[in-house]
């Protein structure tokens, strides 16, 4: 009998620790549950106010000529910093996690530029910021704790958790049909030993100056095609790009005078011509003229005797005046516009089918027939396209207004 006595003061003992284990794995099971729950809501959360804030961004950057964009800094006599904190909040407090709407602090909404290779937090820099950090939280410092349910047994009585979300504009990696004009493409290689506003010579695709080629889309390389889509024709528009996956016929070698030809008129249709300051002259309505001449503030081009750089601003010594096909003479002329980055490992003339990377801006400054045949820009970057392009694709200096998730 005291042996069965014996026996159940020891089951007792195995039941008391039975109970203690079975409230741990339910405080495993429910209150780390819960916690893990509430974390993903934050996160969903902090995700989705650092996209609305970046996209506020983006769109204060479509409303900003290149210029302006490269001298843009938050909250310097605007209140831009108010707005793009107040899209991350608005979203926040639609949303709600462990069943309390959430508020986002100010101090917890980060505004600075993305580097791939940093470690967070985001670093706050608010000249030309191209992301924006979240923190969403349940903690002591906004929205409360998370209370336990089980867990207070072993003296924990509430949780404290929070979730971090980046969002970026980052490169372009999408063009609609017929948004690419100018048939060029630039080799993944200049981005890697280049640097922005460096100026590239897209013709001759042989020479050392050169890392580029044309492209003739998906249609056949020749140079019939390229002509037709230099003449804007509509059968010969650009296809629907993503990048790292359409892949476009390049063409190497030199092309024929009448394609020239057909490149230089594109050039003058499409660009405006600038003062000496290098701003676009504009016209009474305020829109950039094609052709500035007789307002007085256009530069005149001049044929130089022997000169590769086709065009040179008139002087005492040359007087003879540079022509457009259409015999419109020549002012000096830009032409920004939008390019592909195909993928090549060096400059080496293109000559086959290329997966398209990414997309650049160019402004093109030059166009030469022959003889010559050249083709002269500056790359120019941290520019936001003013249409809504997604971003995603590769770092080549044109971002896209619709931000993505870095972070």
């Amino acid at each position: 009998m005291v042996r069965f006595k014996g026996k159940r003061g020891v089951t007792a003992v195995l039941v008391a620790i039975m109970l203690l284990m079975l409230l741990g794995f339910a405080a495993l099971a429910i209150d780390v549950g819960y916690g893990m729950v509430t974390k993903n809501e934050l996160q969903n959360i902090a995700d989705s106010a650092a996209l609305a804030a970046t996209r506020q961004l983006g769109v204060i950057y479509q409303s900003l000529t290149y210029d302006q964009q490269q001298a843009y800094v938050v909250d310097n006599g605007n209140s831009d910093g108010a707005i793009i904190r107040q899209a991350a909040k608005d979203v926040a407090l639609a949303n709600k996690a462990g069943g309390a709407a959430i508020a986002i602090n100010d101090s917890d909404i980060i505004i600075g530029r993305w580097d791939p290779d940093q470690n967070n937090p985001l670093p706050t820099n608010l000249n030309q910021p191209d992301a924006v950090q979240v923190i969403a939280r349940r903690d002591t410092i906004a929205n409360g704790v998370i209370t336990t349910f089980f867990a207070r047994v072993f003296g924990t009585q509430a949780m404290s958790v929070s979730a971090r979300a980046t969002a970026a504009l980052t490169g372009q990696s999408t063009s609609d049909p017929g948004d690419l004009e100018l048939p060029v493409g630039i080799s993944r290689w200049w981005f890697d030993n280049n640097a922005c506003n460096d100026a590239i010579q897209f013709n001759p695709s042989n020479s050392p100056d050169s890392c580029a080629g044309w492209t003739s889309w998906e249609y056949n390389s020749n140079d019939a095609n390229l002509r037709k889509i230099l003449q804007e024709n509509p059968n010969f528009s650009s296809p629907d790009t993503i990048a790292n996956d359409s892949v476009f016929n390049f063409i190497g070698g030199q092309l024929s005078n009448p394609t020239f030809d057909a490149l230089l008129s594109l050039f003058q249709r499409k660009g405006y011509d600038v003062d000496a300051s290098g701003n676009p002259i504009l016209d009474a309505n305020g829109n950039p003229m094609h052709d500035a001449t007789g307002t007085g503030q256009e530069i005149e081009l001049c044929a130089k005797p022997v000169e590769t750089d086709c065009a040179v601003p008139c002087d005492a010594t040359y007087t003879t005046r540079l022509y457009y096909p259409d015999g419109t003479a020549r002012n000096k002329h830009e032409w920004p516009t939008t390019v592909v980055v195909y993928d090549s490992g060096d400059c080496s003339n293109p000559n086959q089918s290329i997966l398209i990377k990414g997309f650049a801006r160019v402004n093109m400054n030059n166009v030469c027939n022959a003889p010559y045949k050249l083709i002269r820009g500056i790359v120019e970057c941290n520019y936001v396209d003013p249409e809504d392009k997604r971003g995603g694709g590769g770092p080549y200096g044109l971002k896209g207004a619709i931000p993505g998730l870095v972070q």
